[in-house]
């Protein structure tokens, strides 16, 4: 044992050895906070010689509690019985598969995921609300987050319905008490009943409790600053007046608040345990000095957090550097060439990270990296080109271009009103017919379609329309944007609420923009749809190419999921205002604190070199404008990083700046010759539209509601000035 003392800083093993109070340990990052929690349960056994099966540790994910379970073997192996350490969501369900009785659960009662939570509202809503249509337009994961936030409340059904101040809000706690008397009928749970049952037990039965607090004579919390109210509860019943806890946690990696977690909770950790002490791991061994500099000076920018500099004895390296990109495209190049770089100078694949606040953004990276043949990897989601909505928006331009069957019923899947019986029924009719599932649809008497569904006139008009859309302006992007706005697919991907999906459209819309201007007709006498072609070709290519090796690859992954990971390299992209931070916080203090948090964690995954880069100048739908630099840039220390322009002698942007301040950086709205600022024009396929912004050669067009806002040409021939 006091060998691994001996291992330890001074703050390090403050934090071990303190253990007759409840103890805060703020640790920031890379500070060895794992270290500290498995050599403090070494030292509870033994040095106190507390039994293993006595002490409780808690976490919230299970890798995390694998390693913390793996570390203490390693450290103190052969012991004859172990600590409890898991989730919280396991810790939960083992009180209750021990007290089930107390809180009116059967034996061997069921936890379901989320997967069954969607088929069984999808099934209630359909056998009770199937009149209801407003109730249609939420999506089932919506609903189940609104009874997870009134069961997390700990609002009953009956209170839920008290409260409601809508018919739809009603009914949707209506659906609450039928999925609750469903559940109970399947002998089931849910993950929010895990804790909110504990969390009954404890309040209502006494005896229980009074169990389970002797149950342990030590407890801990990792990663205590991601937790919410119900599991703060939760502790406080356990600990309460023993001076037996010890909570880790860094109020400035608090990024989940949308889970539920609170900044406050371990900010105000003293005011729930009136004699509890605080100590600071701020002795990084991660990353170098120069990134912590910027780091530390970056999130100084907000007000609601404890003060404290990360500090390490690795002063080598270099500074961080930030550049700027012409376009995303171009990002994704600059990205590529410094990875070619960085492997010559004896880096491997695995030695980086490219970390992006959207998953959208991966996309121009996936195709910039199998063009160059590096290798890589997508943590927390699939390929771009993988991902369903990209892959029914491709159906569209596969309908167009190959007319092929398959991708005729994707389309129609899709779409609203269309389902798998009516699908059915014209593939049947167009087999008896002998024509093919696209020629049924478009090009025979529609009397045919409308003796199957009344709801196909509109993707029958929409279909035949596009090959005149195209044929007019030859440009996919304008195309696709049409059929997938007059088809309804993009007002139901707004109905259900499905921003993500909404997010990789406008980012398709981006890469498509690139690939018709950067296509080159090879022979004047090319079929029509052949452009189409040569993309849907170009795009099945990039996907076709299996990776057989997986330790060496390049990860790419958003910052969330890079929590608690390191790196040697770490790329941060798509640092633009309206992506990082998002347009939805730009309101609010609170979310842009929150968003700040999250550009920290990425900074200071980094052991050893960090690039940012950012893009400026190209429109993107992403951001509804011409892509600026984020404001989080410019609150960087000028003297903290080394700045890289476009060109090589470029100077920073930002030089003059005082790195605290918002300078407003608008250069938009530039005079270009015949149109200016609030002209009507008229254009042939998306009709009227204002113009709101002009840059050069391109002006932003606010058209209808359908369309929003597009960037048009000053020289499109398809537009003309109203007024």
């Amino acid at each position: 044992m006091n060998n691994l003392l001996l291992q330890l800083n001074e703050q390090q093993l403050a934090a071990v050895t303190i253990t007759d109070k409840p103890l805060r340990i703020v640790a920031g990052a890379g500070s060895g906070k794992t270290k500290v929690i498995t050599t403090k349960i070494a030292y509870l056994i033994g040095e106190l010689k507390m039994a293993p099966y006595k002490i409780l540790a808690v976490t919230f994910t299970n890798k995390a509690a694998r390693e913390m379970r793996d570390r203490v073997n390693k450290i103190i192996p052969d012991l004859t019985s172990n600590p409890h350490i898991s989730t919280f969501h396991a810790w939960c369900s083992r009180v209750l598969r021990e007290d089930f009785e107390l809180i009116g659960l059967n034996k061997n009662f069921l936890i379901i995921d989320q997967g069954d939570q969607v088929a069984i509202i999808r099934n209630l809503i359909n056998e009770h609300f199937s009149h209801l249509t407003e109730l249609k337009k939420y999506t089932e994961k919506k609903i189940i987050y609104r009874i997870g936030n009134w069961k997390n409340d700990l609002i009953s059904p009956l209170e839920a319905m008290e409260d409601c101040y809508s018919g739809i809000e009603r009914a949707i706690a209506t659906l609450y008490q039928k999925y609750e008397d469903y559940l109970k009928t399947i002998n089931s749970i849910d993950f929010n009943d895990l804790q909110v049952l504990v969390f009954k037990l404890f309040n209502e039965h006494s005896d229980a409790l009074e169990k389970w607090r002797n149950r342990y004579d030590y407890v801990m919390v990792d990663e205590f600053q991601d937790t919410n109210d119900l599991q703060f509860d939760l502790i406080k019943f356990l600990t309460r007046d023993k001076n037996n806890l010890t909570v880790v946690g860094d109020p400035d990696q608090t990024i989940y608040s949308w889970r539920g977690a609170k900044v406050d909770i371990i900010l105000n950790f003293t005011k729930a345990f009136l004699n509890g002490v605080s100590i600071t791991l701020n002795q990084n061994y991660r990353s170098t000095q120069k990134i912590l500099d910027l780091a530390n000076d970056f999130i100084n920018n907000n007000k609601n957090r404890e003060a404290k500099d990360i500090f390490t004895n690795n002063v080598s390296g270099d500074l961080p550097i930030v550049k700027e990109c012409e376009s995303r495209n171009d990002e994704a190049r600059y990205v590529t060439l410094k990875i070619k770089e960085l492997i010559q100078n004896g880096y491997e694949y695995k030695d980086i990270f490219i970390l992006y606040r959207l998953n959208a953004w991966s996309q121009e990276f996936e195709k910039e990296f199998q063009n160059n043949k590096i290798p890589f990897q997508l943590i927390g989601g699939i390929r771009f080109k993988d991902r369903k909505v990209i892959k029914e928006a491709n159906a569209f331009l596969r309908t167009l271009a190959a007319k092929d069957e398959q991708a005729v019923e994707r389309v129609l899947k899709s779409i609203p009103k269309v389902g798998d019986v009516t699908i059915k029924k014209l593939k049947e009719k167009a087999q008896d017919m002998k024509v093919s599932l696209y020629d049924l649809i478009v090009n025979e008497d529609e009397l045919h379609i409308n003796q199957i569904s009344k709801h196909l006139t509109t993707i029958r008009n929409v279909l035949a329309k596009s090959v005149d859309v195209y044929n007019e302006n030859k440009n996919i992007r304008v195309t696709l944007q049409y059929m997938l706005v007059e088809s309804g697919y993009m007002q139901k991907l707004k109905d259900t609420e499905k921003k993500e999906d909404i997010s990789y459209i406008e980012s398709l819309y981006d890469q498509l923009e690139n690939f018709d201007k950067s296509y080159q007709v090879e022979n004047s006498e090319e079929e029509a749809t052949e452009k189409i072609v040569s993309y849907l070709q170009e795009e099945a290519l990039l996907n076709s190419d299996a990776d057989d090796i997986e330790a060496q690859k390049v990860t790419l992954l958003t910052v969330h999921a890079a929590k608690g990971l390191e790196n040697k390299i770490v790329f941060v992209v798509g640092l633009n205002q309206d992506v990082f931070p998002g347009r939805l916080s730009a309101n609010s203090a609170k979310e842009i604190e929150e968003e700040r948090r999250a550009l920290y964690v990425a900074i200071t995954r980094a052991e050893e070199k960090v690039f940012i880069t950012y893009i400026k100048g190209e429109f993107s739908f992403i951001s509804q404008s011409e892509l600026a630099p984020s404001k989080f840039i410019k609150e960087f220390d000028q003297d903290l990083y080394h700045f890289e322009g476009k060109y090589q002698k470029s100077s920073n942007p930002f030089a003059n700046i005082s790195h605290l301040g918002s300078p407003n950086l608008n250069t938009q709205n530039k005079v270009s010759v015949g149109y200016e600022k609030n002209d009507i024009i008229e254009h042939m396929i998306f009709g009227d539209g204002v113009v709101i912004e002009i840059n050069g050669q391109t002006m932003k067009v606010a058209f209808s509601s359908s369309y929003g806002i597009m960037p048009i040409s000053v020289s499109d021939a398809t537009i003309s000035k109203k007024n």
